[in-house]
């Protein structure tokens, strides 16, 4: 996960400041593979792409430009995925899956579209869980059934407050049911490992009537519980599972746009002449996020929860969370309320087909280098100006993109493009060379056949180390010019 060229709790450590080796027996040094970078980033791109129809009255119109809306009121949409320079891939995405478990519920929500993107650190098992247990998870929701049962029209419509206020409620019901979902699968993994792990002693000689592998015992519950202090006197070669995962969602209603958001991940919406932000990073040094993880006994150091998670709301980490009623440094049960929640926030915009262009959804891995008006800027520049009509070749390019501005995190970008959006095709039909293609192909020229990430991206750092030394020595240059 993103934000991190150290995200705490990197990649197959128990906690970033353990030591890398560990005694079995006092025998036998066992060492921890820590977060790990590739010498070159995988650069191959799973790229999914689809389109919906829509109801809604956008019919084309030419402006003088030559720009005309998407035609045939489509609603287009990509996502593109790159596992990039980490040496895993843990981002998982959902793309627009079927909301329906009936004919009668496909009638009533064949305008509505739900896109995802779940960005995972310790290991991928979290960001897979979620992904796969989303829609169940969701349409299990009383007040997403109650939703189904509104009209179409009047006070009392699913277009209403009261229809908005149950699909908030639906989708917070969401995440809080996912993270208990999964804390019961981390579980049950974690007994797996540990059978493993007491097989690996016996054939060592070792103890293995040790009370981790107890059932009932002190050590056990506290490893079943993700007590993260337990990871110091772990006699283990096998890492136990512990991941955890930041999770963006965004519906889209024939009305609305409702964007839930735990974590880092982030969504905008663009509309024309402007960017607005479906959802805000949460970040331990955030004031609200602050005041909650100090108030139940956490503490936030160089902006990591403990010293250690550099975000404060995601699905897992429950080794900072309340996970046992016996023992807790938490002084609530309120999963809202604990140091890292899976609570999410919700914010909601009226749609505006004749305005709204398209959506993102992204990875702090793409955030990390692109602010919500570059990344709008981009794909707009692509669709307005040179073109573009492949949704999936603009993931890809806003990927490739992020990773030219020393990007180092797994990328995934998830683009849905509304009818209303503007495309030149002046551009489109001059050319079949145009867009991200003539792009790719500007880069590849410019760079030289002997170019790599590697090479551009250690020149880059150069640069950078030889800008900075550049202006320390003007500064202390001006400093001795001051006292003369």
């Amino acid at each position: 996960m993103g934000n991190t060229d150290s995200q705490a709790v990197d990649d197959q450590n128990i906690n970033s400041h353990e030591s890398d080796r560990v005694l079995l027996n006092g025998k036998h040094p066992i060492v921890r593979k820590g977060s790990s970078y590739l010498e070159e980033p995988v650069m191959i791109k799973v790229t999914e792409r689809g389109e919906a129809n829509v109801t809604i009255d956008t019919s084309p119109s030419n402006d003088r430009e030559g720009h005309a809306r998407n035609s045939n009121n489509k609603l287009r949409y990509a996502v593109s995925e790159m596992q990039g320079w980490r040496s895993h891939m843990e981002d998982e995405h959902a793309l627009n899956p079927n909301l329906a478990s009936n004919r009668q519920q496909a009638m009533l929500l064949k305008d509505h579209h739900l896109f995802a993107v779940f960005d995972g650190h310790g290991g991928d098992f979290a960001s897979k869980f979620c992904c796969t247990h989303l829609v169940s998870t969701l349409t299990a929701q009383k007040d997403w059934q109650s939703y189904l049962t509104l009209s179409n029209e009047g006070d009392g419509s699913r277009e209403s407050v009261r229809g908005l206020v149950l699909l908030k409620s639906a989708l917070t019901s969401t995440f809080l049911e996912l993270d208990t979902k999964l804390m019961d699968a981390e579980r049950n993994v974690r007994e797996g490992q540990l059978s493993k792990l007491k097989n690996l002693v016996y054939s060592l000689g070792g103890d293995i009537g040790h009370s981790i592998f107890q059932c009932g015992t002190q050590d056990h519950d506290r490893i079943m519980n993700f007590d993260r202090k337990m990871a110091l006197t772990l006699p283990t070669a096998v890492p136990l599972e512990r991941s955890g995962s930041t999770g963006v969602v965004v519906l889209v209603t024939p009305s609305h746009i409702v964007c839930a958001n735990a974590g880092d991940s982030r969504a905008i919406l663009s509309k024309k002449n402007a960017v607005l932000p479906l959802s805000f990073d949460h970040k331990p040094h955030n004031d609200v996020e602050l005041t909650r993880i100090e108030k139940v006994g956490g503490f936030v150091r160089a902006g990591r929860v403990d010293g250690d998670l550099a975000v404060s709301r995601s699905f897992g980490d429950f080794g900072y969370k309340n996970c046992s009623t016996k023992e807790s440094g938490d002084s609530s049960n309120e999963p809202k309320d604990h140091r890292v929640t899976a609570h999410p926030d919700i914010l909601v915009y009226a749609r505006e087909p004749m305005n709204d262009e398209f959506l993102v959804l992204a990875c702090d891995g793409i955030w990390d280098r692109l602010t919500n008006k570059d990344c709008s800027d981009l794909i707009r520049s692509l669709v307005n100006h040179e073109g573009e009509t492949d949704v999936g070749l603009i993931c890809e390019e806003v990927i490739d993109t992020a990773l030219e501005l020393d990007s180092r995190d797994n990328m995934t970008c998830c683009i849905v493009m509304f009818p209303g959006v503007n495309i030149n095709h002046q551009i489109s039909k001059m050319s079949s060379l145009r867009g991200v293609m003539k792009r790719r192909l500007d880069r590849e020229n410019s760079w030289g056949d002997t170019s790599t990430p590697a090479k551009r991206a250690q020149q880059r750092s150069e640069e950078r180390r030889k800008k900075h030394r550049q202006a320390l020595s003007k500064a202390k240059q001006t400093r001795m010019q001051k006292r003369q």
